[in-house]
């Protein structure tokens, strides 16, 4: 008879995947690998998670959750204003770029390492761009400037450059510059 087991075994493995993952990048990682490091055999981590893919998938989703929670709670502490929204949105979002040992967006570096998206793992980190991206159009919607498409686009063209300078050396104050920069074109296009 097969031993349950122990409570936490499951995200032990999963945190343990999710770091290498990170570091190192999907396709670098094996399933050994996150054997040796969660300290666990092969057949309690394939008891858990079937596939690598399987694997993946699980750690994009508790990321997309995590992410979307965070953004949440900024609209909330934002109030009813759009632009307040839209300006905690991008906040939100330039703290998470400013953790240590940032890497890059963790879709955005799965869907740039594997050619296929059509997986699940691709499908989850595509289903989050696509929410990130309406999410602005929708904040946007809600403002009163005469462009909303072309605002939209500006909006996210920062999102995506905040992600891509602040992984990089140099790119310290990439989460500061594109937080500026959402709330001079929100004050723009209010304008105009």
């Amino acid at each position: 008879m097969a031993r349950k087991p122990a409570p936490g075994t499951r995200e032990r493995i999963l945190d343990t995947a999710a770091t290498l993952f990170y570091d190192h990048g999907v396709q670098a990682v094996g399933m050994q690998q996150i054997i040796d490091h969660a300290e666990c055999g092969k057949n309690l981590l394939y008891r858990e998670f079937s596939s690598k893919t399987e694997l993946v998938a699980t750690y994009l989703e508790r990321e997309r959750q995590a992410f979307l929670r965070r953004w949440e709670e900024a609209g909330r502490r934002a109030g009813d204003d759009p632009s307040a929204r839209l300006i905690a949105f991008m906040e939100a979002t330039a703290l998470s770029v400013q953790s240590p040992g940032y890497r890059g967006c963790p879709f955005r570096n799965y869907l740039a390492e594997v050619a296929d998206h059509d997986d699940l793992p691709g499908r989850i980190a595509t289903a989050y761009l696509l929410d990130t991206r309406e999410r602005i159009e929708s904040l946007v919607a809600e403002l009163n400037v005469a462009d909303p498409v072309l605002l939209t686009e500006r909006i996210w063209l920062i999102v995506e450059g905040l992600h891509t300078a602040a992984a990089h050396p140099g790119g310290d104050r990439a989460a500061q510059v594109a937080v500026s920069l959402v709330k001079e074109l929100i004050d723009q296009a209010a304008g105009a």
